[in-house]
């Protein structure tokens, strides 16, 4: 954190010189962001000046020039000040705000895409309309609950300008684990990517733009990525209109008699030298499509927001990896690095949307970049090591699916003919190796990526693709489109039911672990990530006849019911109960009948791992400023505080409990 933190006030102490602020307003930005950090609701109330001495003194010493440290005193003097002001009513929080729109009036240049200007904490993860970007932490501390779902939060007004925003912004829960979608590349069979995400749409019952956290795509991939969750375009749309697309956008394959391997290398040799591409036409195709000045990270058109989209490309230079997103993040220490993840310093150096695709260009801090099928044809490694980052407490995936574009059934030929003997050649056989590498075969990129992963991983993993009889289209046929198209699509059941419990629900306790004979009883409730849950419910019926809650040791936890959603505002909540030996043993709750049973998100974990992640014993309060409420009080979204119209079956105990 204190890594962050610095990097945040060096970037604030540079952007200074390009406004006009005071000394002393510079001392009261700083302080009342140290301010908020230090003294969230719950906290003590130490000294203020042993606690500016003990966390911020020595990371101001750190970071400031001799000609900066002079700020320190008059940082801690109004850290103090501000201090001695706080109330029940009066929150850090409130101080910061009422400190940030003073400020704003007198200087509203100030605007970072690196640094969370309203904590100076952490990078900001969110545009909102006024072109102030927040973080993750500061949208639970300034925003409300919305009715859309679990941990779904809506900012009504910029914490900075207060200017109206309205952005609902979906976060991932504390004790869930990401849900990530990896999109190969592929030329003109984007489409059969395409025809495979619409099959598992239709299946599943929920939009594919709300299904992940974090979202991969290279070349082709990139463009489903953005079409389909930052455009909120559906599935059947984009599928519905790709081959116009894709014949906008590549050459037109000869009928020529050369050999299918003779026009592979064209294709590939094309791809290398941009020649793949009708580039005349191709910039202002993708302007139309997703706007001329729109950028990677900018307002959010989704709602709600919050899935984050990595796209990959490849520098020309050296051929490394390059990610652009629209999310910024902590970046590691070490610069030995598989890729490099694009972070500009300004607006200016943030690449315009239809800048994320095919063409070469040359961006700011990168160079010169091109298609990333060269390089990354399956982003699945860099989407692997994306979640870790963002998400470092979640440790592992809920699920994870890389989507291909088609991979053939054909097996090599031992024919000894004359063509045989010129496609056994040196330059052939470097260019299907090269094909056949991980770098470009998306089949192979997935299989290499598995090597590297615990066995405990691997059943969270899914591979969706389609087999194709003889040699796959070359990456410009288009003359092959109306063939896919006409394709049948289908997705294996075992993923339906795999999406449908893992990424749509999760558990949270409901109180502290009751010590008994041997043995915890713990209370909790099942709830919904995602919104509708009555047509999810509806869903897993279908998938799961006759399904029912139950744990890892196959205790009943009670009947799967749209009796549990309110039948008002569509709240979500399953009570349920179960023992565990020890706080450190593993459990699992799971969506089950006589045939199948899936674990839901978060499991396998055990009850102290719950309990810390839902800071149950945050003395020191709580970084997102949440008032400490332990056990939590849940009701539905229409009835806060009231009894809600859904009735529950409360378990029963058999014996006198004992409270830890």
């Amino acid at each position: 954190k204190n890594d962050t933190m610095g990097d945040c006030l060096r970037e604030v102490s540079q952007h200074r010189k390009s406004v006009s602020c005071s000394r002393e307003d510079f001392d009261d930005l700083v302080a009342t962001a140290f301010l908020m950090d230090a003294y969230p609701p719950g906290m003590h109330g130490f000294s203020p000046t042993l606690v500016f001495a003990a966390l911020y003194e020595k990371l101001c010493l750190g970071i400031w020039d001799e000609r900066f440290q002079s700020h320190i005193a008059g940082v801690s003097f109004r850290f103090v000040q501000h201090f001695w002001q706080l109330s029940a009513v009066r929150t850090s929080a409130a101080i910061r705000k009422e400190t940030l729109h003073r400020l704003y009036r007198r200087w509203g240049g100030l605007r970072s895409t690196t640094t969370c200007l309203v904590c100076l904490c952490r990078p900001p993860e969110h545009m909102l309309p006024c072109k102030h970007a927040i973080c993750d932490t500061c949208i639970v501390i300034f925003g409300n609950p919305s009715s859309l779902g679990e941990y779904h939060f809506e900012v009504a007004q910029c914490p900075i300008c207060d200017e109206r925003s309205n952005v609902t912004v979906r976060q991932l829960p504390p004790t869930k684990h990401p849900v990530i979608l990896s999109l190969d590349g592929g030329g003109v069979r984007g489409l059969i990517q395409l025809g495979l995400l619409q099959a598992l749409e239709r299946r599943i019952g929920v939009p594919i733009a709300s299904l992940p956290d974090l979202c991969t795509g290279t070349s082709v991939g990139a463009l489903s990525a953005i079409d389909i969750i930052l455009n909120q375009s559906s599935v059947t749309q984009c599928f519905n209109a790709f081959p116009d697309l894709a014949r906008n956008i590549f050459r037109r394959s000869s009928n020529n008699p050369l050999p299918r391997c003779i026009r592979w290398l064209a294709s590939a040799f094309n791809l290398t030298t941009d020649g793949l591409y009708d580039s005349d036409g191709l910039s202002q195709i993708f302007k139309a499509a997703v706007g001329p000045s729109r950028r990677m990270f900018d307002v959010a058109t989704a709602s709600p927001a919050g899935c984050r989209i990595a796209i990959v490309a490849s520098r020309t230079s050296d051929g490394k990896a390059c990610v652009l997103a629209n999310y910024r993040r902590k970046s590691p220490r070490s610069a030995n690095t598989a890729y490099q993840f694009l972070a500009p310093h300004d607006d200016r150096e943030d690449p315009f949307l239809w800048e994320a695709y095919f063409q070469t260009k040359t961006l700011p801090g990168l160079g010169l970049l091109q298609d990333g099928g060269v390089r990354a044809n399956n982003p699945l490694a860099i989407a692997l090591r994306e979640s870790g980052i963002i998400w470092p407490m979640a440790k592992r995936h809920d699920l994870l699916l890389s989507v291909g574009t088609g991979f053939s059934t054909s097996s090599p030929s031992d024919s000894t003919g004359f063509l045989d003997r010129i496609r056994e050649g040196a330059l052939l056989r470097l260019f299907r190796a090269m094909m056949s590498s991980p770098s470009m075969d998306g089949k192979q990129g997935f299989l290499e990526a598995l090597n590297y992963l615990s066995h405990s991983s691997t059943p969270d993993i899914f591979r969706l693709d389609q087999a194709i009889d003889g040699t796959l289209p070359a990456l410009d046929d288009t003359c092959s489109l109306e063939k896919m198209s006409n394709m049948d699509f289908a997705v294996p059941a075992e993923l339906v039911r795999s999406i449908l419990a893992s990424a749509m629900f999760f558990f949270e306790l409901d109180e502290s672990p009751v010590q008994g004979n041997a043995s915890f009883y713990c209370r909790g409730s099942v709830l919904c990530s995602r919104p509708n849950p009555t047509e999810i419910l509806q869903r897993v019926l279908v998938e799961f006849p006759g399904a029912r809650f139950r744990s890892g040791q196959d205790h009943d936890l009670g009947s799967i019911d749209p009796v549990d959603v309110c039948r008002l505002c569509g709240y979500f909540r399953k009570r349920v109960a179960f023992r565990v030996t020890s706080l450190e043993e593993r459990v699992s709750i799971e969506i089950a009948n006589d045939t199948f049973r899936e674990k839901i998100g978060g499991f396998p974990k055990s009850t102290l791992e719950f309990l810390d992640e839902q800071k149950a014993y945050a003395q020191f309060g709580r970084a997102d400023h949440q008032i400490l409420d332990w056990p939590p009080r849940r009701s539905c979204y229409c009835y806060r505080g009231s009894k809600r119209l859904v009735h529950f079956l409360e378990p029963t105990v058999g014996q006198k409990r004992r409270r830890l």
